[in-house]
């Protein structure tokens, strides 16, 4: 959400607030100043929980997000433009709508994501998907979750494209990502 100034004031972190039961955190924000302007930068140790992975969840002052969209013009988050289902020619269930992330270090109220112009589509690079866990996971358009072991970077690039009619899992094996039932019951890494 863009602010006076014709920059991004708002995250759909903030936006979704409402909905995630955070309603007090969403009455408290002013939308009439950007995410860290003096009012919402005493929000900043309100993050929901959710919005963090959940080993970390017991550590005390965290404000980084873990879970991001990946943004640009051929994914679900183009910008300015909307787009509706039809819009996701590769399909919804072929079409990563959140990633997770451990390394950009972005506030939970920035309005700042991944770029897909600018990250790395390499499975475990802080500018793309990491997490601190054996396996990254994702959630895809229709809802489900998927958990990647390893992904080439071709299929992570197609499976963020919403139209670009790539193969979904070429040069991936079928043992390298599995649908993820509960992410919460995934091994850390060592």
């Amino acid at each position: 959400m863009y602010g006076a100034d014709g920059r991004p004031w708002h995250s759909w972190r903030v936006l979704i607030l409402p909905y995630i039961g955070e309603e007090a955190v969403y009455a408290e924000y002013k939308f009439n100043e950007p995410w860290d302007g003096p009012n919402n930068r005493k929000l900043a140790e309100k993050m929901p929980r959710m919005y963090q992975f959940h080993a970390y969840r017991d550590k005390p002052g965290n404000t980084i997000a873990n879970y991001l969209a990946v943004v640009g013009d051929e994914t679900v988050w183009p910008g300015h433009a909307d787009i509706t289902y039809h819009d996701i020619r590769d399909g919804t269930s072929q079409t990563v709508l959140f990633v997770e992330n451990e390394g950009l270090n972005i506030h939970w109220m920035e309005p700042r994501d991944l770029t897909f112009k600018e990250m790395d589509f390499t499975l475990g690079s802080p500018r793309g998907l990491n997490a601190p866990y054996k396996s990254v996971g994702v959630a895809m358009v229709d809802g489900s979750l998927r958990s990647f072991n390893k992904i080439q970077p071709n299929a992570l690039r197609a499976l963020l494209t919403i139209d670009g009619g790539e193969p979904l899992l070429e040069g991936t094996e079928a043992n390298d990502w599995e649908i993820m039932l509960d992410g919460r019951k995934r091994e850390l890494k060592e």
